[in-house]
C-alpha cells in the first residue's frame, strides 16, 4: 500500500530488512544470559551494513525480557582515554547510585572510581591492569541480575578496553551478563576477534551487505510503497553494494535533487538517474551540503570538528552565529538526514557522515574552525576533564599548532598512566613525541613523561636510551637540579632492572654530581636507597647494609615512607645470610610502615615476602586475604598455589584439593603463569585422594604449555607420583620415579625450583646401593647447603644416619637420627620428614640399629590421622616385623590425636581415657562402654605403659591437654 508523505519525507528505513538470522542469534544469546550463561557477542561488518540498527533491536529485546541495559561507545582519535566506552556505560547507569559495598568488590575501589568518578575512594589497590578492571566489571554486574552491556564502535577502542573485552569473553560464561559489541572488519579488535572465534565461533556474528532482493525490499520500505519506480531499484542495486546506510543516503540524495518525487501519493523519477545522482555516500553527503544555506553550512562544519557526538551549546561560538540561528540550522540538518537527535543532544547520523562533512571542508576552513573551537572547548571545560583534553589536542593539531597539541597530549599521557592505562599512555606518548618537533621545552616535557611510561611498560632499554639523552639536555638547558636528579634516580632503577649495573652506577654518580649543594635531604635519601640496591647487585653486602640503613634513617627524618620501605627491603634481602629468620624483623617493619602510610604495593610486597620466607600456612592465608582486599588477584593465586604446595607436603587431601583448585580457577580465569604448577599440585591432590584418572588429567594439563619443562617434569615424578607411591603403598615403584625425576632436576634452573623429591632419591640410593649412595648423598648435600632450609638439613641427617647404620656404626647412626627427629619443623614439610623417616626405619630394621619402632609409631599416627590407611598399614607391618606390639584401630570410631597415636594409643583406649578424665570408676566405665571391669583394667594398664604415667589423675590431665576431654 502506498504511504502518505510530506514535502520532505525521511528516507530512514522503518523496517529491519533480511536480518532474521542475526535477530535469532541475538534473541538466543540474551535468553542464555538471562539463564546465567553470558559472554561476548560482536557484530562485525563494513560501515553502514546495519550494525547499529541491530543493536537497537537487541536493546528492545532486552527490555522485553527484563534485562538491564548499559551502553557506551568508542570514538575516533581519542585512544588515550582509557576505558572510554565502559566509563560512558557505567557512568550513565550509576551516576546517582551510591558506591556498592559488596565484600566481593573489596580491593576494587580504584577500578570502580574509573568507571564512576563519584565512587572514587582512598582505598588503595596494587594492580591497575585491564584484567583487574575486567574482573571489577564482572563483580559489579553480578548481583544486578541479567544485564546487556552494549559497546559500540569497538574498532576505535583504546587498548585497555580491548584487553577488558578479551577477559570478559571467558569470565562471563557463567554470569548473567552479555556484552554486545560492534566493530568494522579492520580495527583495534582484530586480534581479539581471532581469539574469540577460536574459543567460540558463534561469538562473532558477521553482518553482511544485503543481497539484491534485500535492497529491493529496503527501497519498498523506505518509500512506503509496494511499487517503487523500477529504475530506482536498479540504480540502487548497482550503486549501493548492499550497504543499507548507502541505500538510505542515495535515496535521500535523489529526493533532495528532485530526481525522485512523490506526486499524488506515487513515486516517480522524471529523468535519467545515473547521469546526475551521486554514486557514493560521500558524494551524497557533499551534494546535500551544497544545497545548504551559509548558516547551516557553518554550523555543520563547527559540529564536525567537535566529534560525531557534539555539545550543541558550543556550536554558536565556533560557527559565529547566535543561539537561535544555530538551533534553526540544527533543525535543517536533522531534516536533511545529516544529524539526528541523540538523547538531550545531537550526533551525526553515522561516523561516515561526519567524515564526509570534514572531507568537504577546504583546509583553510577546517583549520579556522579548529582554531575557533579550541578556546571555546577550554572555556567550557575548566581543567579539561575526561576526553576534553584529547579533543583540545586534536583541535590544536588541526589548527596547525602541533606543539600545543603535544603539550595537551603530555597531560593526557600523565592521566592515562596515573589510571593504570599503560598501553594507552604509550600510544599517546608516541604521538606527542612526533608532534613536539624541534621545540626543546616541549620535547623535554614529553621525554620526561616518556621515561615514566616506559618504566611502567617494562621497557628498560628504551627508557635508558630516551632518559639518558634527556638528562644530558637538561644539564645543557640549566633545568632545575631537583628535576634532573629525580630523572637520574629513575634511570638508575631502570638500569638495575635491565641488568645494567655499571650503567646504574654511572646514573647515580651523575645524580650525586647534580645534587651537590643543590638538593635537600629527601632527594639525597632516594639516591642512597638506590645505591643500596646497586651495592647488593654487585655483591657488596656490607656496603649495601650501610647504605640501606642510612637510607632508612634519612627517609624517617624526611618523612618518606616509600623510601624507608625501599631501604628495609634491601636489609631484608641481606639478612638471610645472617641466619634463618634474620630478615623477618626488617620485612615486618616495612609492612607496618607501608600500612600506616597507605602504600598498598609496598605493604603487600613486604607481606608477600614474609609469607614466602616463613612458609607458614597462617602467614600465607593472611597475605592471600590482604591481596584480595587490595584487588591483587594474581597474588591471591600465588598464595593459593603456596597453600596447595604446603597441603600436599602435609598429605592433607581436603586442603590440597581446595587450594590447588582455587589456583587453577584463578590461573585459567586471569591467564596467569601459575597455571602449569597449579595443575601439577591439583594432580598431587588427586594422588592423595587415590583418583588416578583425575590425576592424569591434571598432569596432562600441567604439561600442555611445555611438555619438556624440566621444572614441571621434576616435580611430576618427584612429588606427584612419589606421593602416589606412598599413599598407595607402592614403594616398589619409587626408585624408578625418582631416577626419572633427577634427570629433569639437573636440567632445571636451580634458582627457580626446590625439588624436595631429591631428598627421597638420595635416601633410596643410600639405603639400597652397594656404595651407600655416595654420589647421591653428595649431590643432595650440595643442594641442602645452597638452600639452607631446615627440613632439608633434617632429612640430610637422616640419610647420613642410614649410611652410618649400613656401615655398622649403629650408635652414631642412632644419635644422628635422634638429632634429626628433634628438629622443629613447620607445617607443610613434616610430611617429607615422615616419608624419609619411614624409609629410614625400614633400613634400620634390616640393619639392626636405632629405635625404628618409635619412629614408625609416629609415622603411622601421621598417615592414619590424615586418612592414608595403606601407608599407616605399611608402618604397622614394619612395627610387627621389628617384633613390637602392633597399634590397632579401636572397635569404636573415636579419633586418636596424632601425639597419642604415636604412643600407640588406640581409639578404644581413647574412649576409656575420656571417661577416666570424667572421674568414672572402672565399673562405671565398663557400663558405659559395655566392657567388663577386667577389660577396662587391661586398657588402663596399657595406657599407663604407653604414656609413662602412673595415676588416673595424670591420665585425666593428659586427656584434657590433647582435647580428649574438655571438662
Amino acid at each position: 500500500m502506498d504511504g502518505e508523505h510530506g514535502t520532505s519525507p525521511s528516507m530512514l528505513c522503518p523496517d529491519l530488512v533480511d536480518r532474521s538470522r542475526e535477530l535469532t542469534a541475538l534473541r538466543d544469546r540474551l535468553a542464555s544470559a538471562s539463564d546465567g550463561h553470558g559472554g561476548v557477542l560482536v557484530l562485525r561488518g563494513e560501515p553502514g551494513t546495519g550494525k547499529t540498527r541491530l543493536l537497537r533491536e537487541a536493546v528492545a529485546l532486552a527490555h522485553d525480557l527484563g534485562v538491564r541495559v548499559l551502553a557506551g561507545r568508542s570514538v575516533p582519535d581519542r585512544g588515550s582515554v582509557p576505558y572510554r566506552p565502559l566509563t560512558e556505560a557505567f557512568l550513565a547507569a550509576f551516576r546517582s547510585v551510591p558506591r556498592p559495598t559488596s565484600p566481593e568488590l573489596a580491593g576494587f575501589g580504584a577500578h570502580l572510581g574509573r568507571l564512576v568518578p563519584a565512587w572514587s575512594a582512598a582505598e588503595a589497590g596494587v594492580d591497575d591492569s585491564p584484567l583487574m578492571m575486567g574482573e571489577a566489571v564482572v563483580r559489579l554486574l553480578r548481583p544486578m541480575g541479567p544485564c546487556l552491556l552494549v559497546l559500540e564502535d569497538l574498532h576505535w577502542a583504546d587498548a585497555e578496553t580491548v584487553a577488558v573485552l578479551d577477559h570478559l569473553a571467558d569470565a562471563l560464561t557463567g554470569e548473567p551478563t552479555l556484552v554486545l559489541g560492534t566493530t568494522r572488519v579492520e580495527g583495534a579488535l582484530t586480534e581479539v576477534l581471532e581469539r574469540l572465534v577460536r574459543r567460540d565461533p558463534a561469538s562473532v556474528l558477521p553482518v553482511a551487505p544485503l543481497e539484491d532482493g534485500g535492497v529491493d525490499r529496503m527501497v519498498t520500505s523506505c518509500l512506503a510503497t509496494s511499487s517503487p519506480p523500477p529504475e530506482v531499484g536498479a540504480f540502487l542495486r548497482a550503486r549501493s553494494e548492499g550497504i543499507s546506510l548507502v541505500v538510505e543516503e542515495l535515496l535521500a540524495g535523489l529526493v533532495a535533487a528532485g530526481e525522485l518525487r512523490l506526486e499524488q501519493g506515487r513515486w516517480s523519477s522524471p529523468g535519467e538517474l545515473t547521469a546526475r545522482v551521486p554514486a557514493s555516500l560521500r558524494e551524497s553527503v557533499a551534494r546535500r551540503l551544497a544545497t545548504l544555506d551559509p548558516v547551516p553550512r557553518r554550523v555543520v562544519g563547527a559540529a564536525a570538528v567537535l566529534g560525531r557526538r557534539f555539545d550543541w551549546e558550543l556550536v554558536p561560538g565556533i560557527a559565529g552565529v547566535d543561539g537561535r540561528a544555530a538551533a534553526d540550522a540544527l533543525r535543517t540538518l536533522v531534516d536533511r538526514q545529516l544529524v539526528e537527535v541523540d538523547g538531550q543532544g545531537f550526533a551525526f547520523r553515522h561516523a561516515l557522515t561526519r567524515e564526509a562533512v570534514l572531507d568537504d571542508l577546504l583546509p583553510p576552513d577546517r583549520r579556522e574552525l579548529a582554531r575557533r573551537a579550541r578556546p571555546v572547548v577550554e572555556r567550557a571545560n575548566p581543567g579539561l576533564p575526561g576526553s576534553s583534553c584529547e579533543l583540545v589536542a586534536e583541535l590544536a593539531e588541526a589548527a596547525g599548532d602541533p606543539v600545543a597539541a603535544a603539550s595537551s597530549l603530555v597531560e593526557s599521557t600523565r592521566r592515562a598512566l596515573a589510571g593504570g592505562a599503560v598501553a594507552s599512555a604509550e600510544i599517546t606518548l608516541r604521538r606527542a613525541r612526533r608532534l613536539a618537533g624541534d621545540d626543546e621545552t616541549v620535547r623535554r616535557d614529553v621525554d620526561e613523561v616518556a621515561v615514566d611510561v616506559l618504566v611502567a611498560a617494562g621497557k628498560p632499554r628504551e627508557t635508558l636510551e630516551i632518559g639518558r639523552g634527556l638528562a644530558g639536555r637538561m644539564g645543557e638547558a640549566g633545568v632545575a637540579p631537583e628535576r634532573r636528579v629525580a630523572l637520574l634516580i629513575t634511570l638508575a632503577r631502570a638500569a638495575v632492572g635491565a641488568g645494567d649495573v655499571p650503567g646504574a652506577v654511572g646514573d647515580l654518580a651523575a645524580a650525586r654530581a647534580a645534587a651537590d649543594g643543590h638538593v635537600d635531604d629527601a632527594l639525597a635519601a632516594r639516591i642512597t636507597a638506590v645505591e643500596a640496591h646497586v651495592a647488593l647487585e654487585q655483591g657488596r653486602a656490607g656496603d649495601a647494609e650501610t647504605l640501606a640503613r642510612g637510607a632508612v634513617d634519612a627517609a624517617v627524618a624526611t618523612g618518606q615512607p616509600a623510601v624507608e620501605c625501599e631501604g628495609l627491603e634491601v636489609l631484608g634481602r641481606i639478612a638471610p645470610d645472617l641466619g634463618p629468620g634474620a630478615s623477618t624483623g626488617w620485612l615486618e617493619r616495612a609492612a607496618r610502615v607501608a600500612e600506616r602510610a597507605g602504600l598498598a604495593t609496598w605493604h603487600l610486597r613486604a607481606r608477600h615476602e614474609l609469607a614466602l620466607r616463613t612458609w607458614e600456612p597462617e602467614a600465607l592465608r593472611s597475605t592471600r586475604d590482604l591481596a584480595a582486599r587490595y584487588g591483587a588477584l594474581t597474588t591471591v593465586a600465588v598464595m593459593e598455589l603456596s597453600l596447595a604446595d604446603l597441603a600436599l607436603g602435609d598429605f592433607d587431601r581436603a586442603e590440597s584439593l581446595r587450594a590447588a583448585q582455587a589456583c587453577v580457577d584463578a590461573s585459567t580465569r586471569y591467564g596467569l603463569a601459575t597455571a602449569p604448577v597449579a595443575h601439577l599440585w591439583l594432580a598431587g591432590a588427586q594422588a592423595l585422594a587415590g583418583d588416578d584418572g583425575a590425576m592424569q588429567v591434571a598432569l596432562d594439563r600441567a604439561l600442555a604449555p611445555d611438555p619438556a619443562d624440566p621444572r614441571v617434569l621434576g616435580d611430576l615424578h618427584g612429588r606427584v607420583l612419589a606421593t602416589r607411591s606412598f599413599v598407595a603403598d607402592d614403594l616398589g615403584a619409587l626408585r624408578d620415579q625418582l631416577d626419572t625425576m633427577i634427570g629433569h632436576v639437573r636440567a632445571a634452573d636451580p634458582a627457580r625450583s626446590v625439588f624436595p623429591g631429591r631428598v627421597l632419591w638420595a635416601m633410596v640410593h643410600t639405603a639400597e646401593d652397594d656404595d651407600l649412595g655416595v654420589a647421591a648423598r653428595a649431590e643432595n648435600a650440595e643442594a641442602t647447603e645452597h638452600l639452607g632450609v631446615a627440613v632439608f638439613r633434617c632429612t640430610a641427617d637422616m640419610i647420613e644416619a642410614v649410611a652410618l647404620g649400613r656401615a655398622r656404626a649403629g650408635a652414631d647412626a642412632a644419635s644422628l637420627m635422634e638429632r634429626a627427629r628433634a628438629t622443629d619443623l613447620s607445617a607443610g614439610v613434616v610430611g617429607l620428614r615422615q616419608c624419609v623417616q619411614l624409609l629410614a626405619a625400614r633400613a634400620a630394621i634390616r640393619d639392626g640399629w636405632g629405635d625404628p619402632v618409635t619412629w614408625l609409631r609416629e609415622t603411622e599416627a601421621f598417615f592414619a590421622t590424615r586418612g592414608h590407611e595403606r601407608t599407616a598399614r605399611r608402618c604397622r607391618l614394619l612395627i610387627g616385623e621389628a617384633g613390637a606390639p602392633v597399634p590397632r584401630r579401636g572397635r569404636d570410631t573415636s579419633v586418636v590425636p596424632a601425639a597419642l597415636r604415636a604412643l600407640g594409643v588406640t581409639s578404644r583406649e581413647v574412649d576409656v581415657l575420656e571417661l577416666v578424665a570424667l572421674g568414672l570408676s572402672n565399673r562405671e566405665i565398663g557400663a558405659r562402654l559395655f566392657l567388663s571391669p577386667r577389660t577396662v583394667e587391661r586398657h588402663l594398664g596399657s595406657l599407663f605403659v604407653r604414656t609413662g604415667l602412673h595415676d588416673r589423675g595424670a591420665l585425666g590431665a593428659l586427656a584434657r591437654s590433647h582435647g580428649v576431654q574438655d571438662g
